[in-house]
């Protein structure tokens, strides 16, 4: 099983990097784990033809059983690299790129909520009739405090409670994507 990791944003640093990581470190023995970066990505343009990168980023959602999105909440919403990068999985990128695809959202915020909204942003776009992801309900991961929360040598979710949280997602979106791709 492929399953690709998100990071949802293009800032050089950022703890939603971190926790994307940590997730395809953590749960290495469970599925065949991509961490994909979108700061490559060109922004969206319904008229533009995709660039490479854009074309490779269509290409590779494709070609995963599932996608974790992780993202961090800019102003209440996620932020505008992961809305430009997702708009070009639309209906307009080709047929069914998401349609019905397993897709789950986590997220970590230097706030208390924890990219509560941008997750629930990231969720409304996955379930819209461009897109018709099939979105792991529930099980949200709200990891708020960012700062404190990952260890600043490895950038492992340090947190034994968001740990917990974060396995038992884990083992749940796992048997939802193989549910899904039966």
């Amino acid at each position: 099983m492929k399953l690709l990791v998100v990071v949802g944003t293009n800032a050089p640093f950022s703890y939603n990097r971190f926790l994307a990581k940590f997730i395809a470190k953590r749960y290495a023995d469970k599925a065949d784990f991509e961490v994909k970066e979108i700061d490559q990505i060109k922004p969206f343009s319904r008229t533009a033809e995709p660039d490479e990168a854009t074309k490779n980023w269509i290409e590779d959602i494709k070609n995963a059983d599932g996608v974790i999105l992780t993202t961090p909440e800019y102003d209440h919403a996620i932020p505008a690299a992961l809305k430009s990068a997702l708009e070009w999985l639309g209906s307009h990128a080709g047929p069914d790129v998401m349609k019905m695809k397993p897709a789950a959202v986590v997220g970590t915020s230097y706030g208390i909520q924890g990219s509560s909204r941008a997750q629930e942003d990231a969720r409304e776009i996955l379930l819209s009739p461009d897109m018709s992801a099939n979105v792991l309900p529930g099980n949200e991961i709200l990891i708020g405090g960012a700062a404190s929360n990952f260890d600043k040598t490895t950038g492992d979710l340090s947190n034994e409670d968001y740990i917990k949280q974060l396995d038992a997602m884990m083992d749940n979106f796992i048997k939802f994507v193989e549910q899904a791709n039966k």
